[in-house]
């Protein structure tokens, strides 16, 4: 395929990267089983196409691809891809295909019942998960208050009697007392949480949030959404948020939806040995549908945002998405909410319910209601009735000021992704072991309870209790803390009050206390929040990262409100929200969907601007330094996550170039013995079926054929396991063979779906040699192929628009040349393609020059 000019300059130049052909294609694609060489036939054919990437007469040697496969810990070895490709084999044909008129009508009654099962699960789901919310809020409050309560009492009976100029006296042979118990109780909670964590379920660690983003991108890894990885996910936030962690309900409430949507509309459960024989949704795409809802129902349960919970699963977590599904999820949405609304009512102490069925609540975070009227320092009581007081919410003039803490959100929230990835890298390399793992958890338990006691203790200002125009006395909320504040105006410690409280009270006083908050104590909280939280997140414990970054950047939007108090009408708390925004969006990078739940959250519309402003300028800029803290710490565990758009390097290459050969194909009718023997010694998960050309080959592997369609390693254990196999006979008269197996149907592929089991594992009759497998039913007859010489970004497009697991590569003659999988289109894979390919070029370019100028 090369002119003999090329050859010579090869020889001259001394160069190994234009050796003889056999040579050319070892060093291309190297010698890993699997991964390396293929049939003379396909290499002329691939090789013919390669001449599309060189201009000049000399063609570089492209380079050997990175592969995944070579190494047994591999991302391929740890991850697996789901297929989201309706099968479409010849019992989906006889189903749906030349169906009679009374055939059809069965068919469309199954659809309509089919239609009227998934509305109602997505109702369910969101009931669930409703109550799955109800018991976190409802066991925190408890423990929280117990806590606290404590705590009080103690500080409390130290300053009792005993004042120094209308102040209590801080007694240190007091606060001992107080700060062991604080102490004991939150590093026991975490050390059980953490424990729990790295011994029964090691993949409840974190929010969850990346991994459900990739478990609806089509990666699957094992625990990400199984009931015991929930039960962990659910007590273990429990205990850290009781324990004053900096940390948040919200992302274990997304995660534990998804799990409930992943689970509930199985029928089945392996842990709990049950079974309904529920068959209807037990395939990937109907399981990812659902856990797009089950995400969505986690965020309206955390933030009474059901907009927003569709808009998040939209935006940050599916990757794929229909109109049918934005309904539902809004239906399950909306069943979560109003659950969860009733719930609360009855149970939780607050003014402005008013008993069961009144529906007044929010989610397990409330903002709170913004008012426009609140009392200033210096106003009366009885000017209130003259609106003498009147605040706005935001003028104008503000949105400068919204735009620059935008862009310091962005710059902070860049700072702390990159403060973070260096924490994590630290974590992978030094602290992998589980006594590690503990004592690290410990270690931040014990350095965050004292520096939140000390600083509670000793860096609070005394401020005076503002009474607004409700009634409303904060002496007698029992989140105000008082001590060592008891004179006879009744003021109140503003650093007290933000650090003994759970950091949902907190963002509440950030955003609606009316006295007036010390700067000092805003800005000194957002340091101490900033790093401390930055140091907590990845711990082996249950986490979220939404509701640290809010209260982060609510304590600085409140220290600007404090400073501008004075000179501005607007409402300080307003400032504290467009605070947390910024700080959020900065570290998560997320805009409609935060937009929508802060709207929601808060019930007002009027911050939309303000809102968008912010979160647009919070991520162009922190974009432009780095990616957002799910996106780092999915690249950081080498998750092979594919992004929407494909990477501009992709359009330099075809597939010829990526895809991997040779492909171990199997025969229409093979011989049971020889797959049982391909299915040992590869880890493969899709097998292309080709006509060899002789009808009486029945080993496999072949390398090479005409593809007839595609059989998955699940189906193939479906066939082992039901002994779907039977004797070779011929038609003496058409000569065509066949075999005696059974005819399984549709229900044997799914009743044990998803189907995983090993090999090894099943029990096979001996004398499996003269057995064989036909394979002409089952195997999917319409999988999407692409030509050799199509453009790897377009087979990008195909793979990840329609959520394939194989994409076939076929010549001219539909004979197999190759397959392309995920692990073929990882942007770091085509990277290193890319670059090896630069080097070879310059080298190449370097040479030619030498030449020319030698010939001169």
């Amino acid at each position: 395929y090369r002119p003999k000019e090329v050859d010579a300059m090869a020889e001259q130049l001394n160069s190994p990267l234009l050796g003889d052909p056999e040579t050319f294609e070892m060093s291309v694609f190297g010698s890993n089983p699997g991964t390396a060489g293929m049939g003379e036939r396909g290499n002329q054919e691939r090789k013919q196409g390669a001449e599309s990437f060189f201009l000049d007469t000399i063609q570089p040697e492209k380079p050997a691809p990175p592969t995944l496969s070579s190494d047994p810990n591999g991302p391929d070895r740890i991850f697996e891809t789901l297929d989201y490709d309706r099968l479409e084999n010849k019992l989906w044909r006889t189903r749906f295909l030349h169906t009679s008129k009374a055939g059809m009508e069965s068919l469309n009654t199954f659809t309509t019942k089919y239609n009227v099962v998934r509305w109602f699960l997505c109702g369910a789901i969101g009931c669930v998960t409703a109550l799955i919310a109800f018991f976190i809020d409802f066991v925190v409050d408890r423990l929280a208050s117990f806590k606290f309560d404590k705590i009080t009492n103690h500080l409390e009976n130290c300053v009792a009697n005993i004042t120094v100029d209308g102040y209590g006296r801080r007694d240190n042979a007091c606060l001992q007392y107080a700060y062991l118990f604080d102490m004991l109780f939150n590093v026991f909670l975490i050390g059980l949480v953490c424990l729990m964590t790295l011994f029964v379920a090691p993949a409840a660690a974190g929010s969850g949030i990346p991994e459900i983003k990739c478990a609806l991108n089509g990666v699957r890894k094992k625990d990400w959404l199984s009931l015991k990885t929930m039960v962990v996910k659910v007590l273990g936030v429990l205990g850290s948020v009781s324990a004053s962690m900096v940390v948040g309900k919200e992302g274990p409430m997304i995660h534990s939806g998804a799990i409930v949507g992943a689970g509930l509309p199985q029928g089945r459960s392996g842990r709990l040995r049950l079974n309904f024989r529920a068959n209807m949704f037990r395939n990937d795409r109907a399981k990812r549908d659902f856990v797009s809802v089950g995400a969505a129902t986690g965020v309206a349960a955390a933030f009474g945002a059901p907009i927003g919970g569709v808009l998040f699963s939209l935006e940050e977590g599916a990757s794929f998405w229909n109109q049918g599904l934005t309904w539902r999820t809004l239906f399950g949405c909306t069943c979560t909410l109003f659950v969860l609304q009733v719930l609360l009512s009855g149970t939780v102490d607050n003014s402005n319910t008013q008993g069961w069925g009144h529906l007044s609540n929010g989610g397990l975070i409330n903002f709170g209601e913004f008012s426009t009227l609140r009392v200033q320092k210096n106003c009366a009581p009885s000017d209130l009735s003259r609106n003498l007081c009147q605040q706005q919410l935001w003028t104008v003039l503000d949105l400068l000021i919204f735009a620059v803490m935008g862009v310091c959100g962005g710059l902070l929230g860049a700072l702390w992704c990159a403060m973070q990835t260096r924490i994590t890298k630290f974590r992978m390399k030094h602290v992998r072991t589980r006594p590690r793992q503990l004592a690290e958890a410990l270690l931040v338990a014990f350095v965050n309870t004292s520096i939140m006691f000390l600083m509670g203790m000793y860096a609070g200002h005394c401020n005076t209790a503002v009474y607004v125009e409700a009634g409303y006395n904060p002496l007698k909320d029992d989140t105000v803390r008082r001590y060592f504040c008891h004179n006879a105006t009744g003021d109140f410690s503003d650093f007290a009050t933000l650090v003994f409280n759970t950091l949902e009270s907190s963002i509440q006083h950030l955003f609606h206390q009316p006295a007036t908050v010390s700067p000092s104590t805003c800005f000194t909280l957002f340091v101490v929040l900033y790093f401390i939280s930055c140091w907590t997140y990845g711990l082996k414990i249950p986490s979220g990262i939404f509701i640290p970054m809010l209260v982060t950047g609510a304590a600085a939007g409140r220290g600007i409100g404090e400073l501008l108090r004075d000179s501005s009408q607007t409402y300080p708390g307003t400032y504290a929200l467009i605070g947390a925004a910024a700080m959020l969006g900065g570290a998560v990078r997320m805009t409609i969907s935060l937009t929508v739940i802060i709207i929601e959250a808060t019930n007002q519309v009027q911050f939309a601007l303000p809102v968008v402003l912010t979160l647009m300028l919070a991520k162009w800029v922190g974009d432009y330094f780095n990616d957002s803290i799910y996106l780092i710490h999915i690249k950081l565990n080498k998750v092979p996550l594919l992004e929407f758009e494909a990477e501009e390097m992709m359009k330099r290459f075809v597939c010829a170039d990526i895809m991997a050969t040779p492909v171990k194909c199997l025969c229409p009718i093979s011989r049971v013995s020889a797959i049982v023997e391909l299915l040992k010694t590869t880890t493969h998960n899709g097998f292309p079926v080709v006509d060899v050309g002789n009808d009486s080959h029945f080993d496999v592997p072949v390398l090479q054929g005409r593809f007839r369609g595609l059989m998955l390693r699940s189906q193939i254990i479906t066939m082992l396991q039901l002994h779907c196999w039977g004797v070779l006979v011929r038609d003496p008269a058409t000569g065509v063979c066949a075999t005696t197996q059974k005819m399984l149907d549709h229900n044997h592929f799914v009743i044990n779906y998803p189907q995983r089991r090993p090999v090894e594992s099943l029990v096979l009759p001996s004398g499996i040699e003269s057995l064989y497998m036909d394979f002409t039913p089952y195997m999917h007859l319409h999988s999407y192929t692409l030509d050799a010489q199509t453009p790897l970004s377009r087979a990008f497009t195909l793979y990840r628009t329609m959520g394939l697991r194989h994409i076939p590569i076929l010549n001219e003659t539909s004979e197999i040349q190759g397959i392309v999988t995920r692990k073929e289109l990882l942007p770091h894979r085509i990277a290193v393609l890319s670059e090896q390919f630069d080097q070879i070029q310059a080298d190449v370019d370097w040479q030619r020059v030498q030449v020319a100028a030698k010939d001169e």
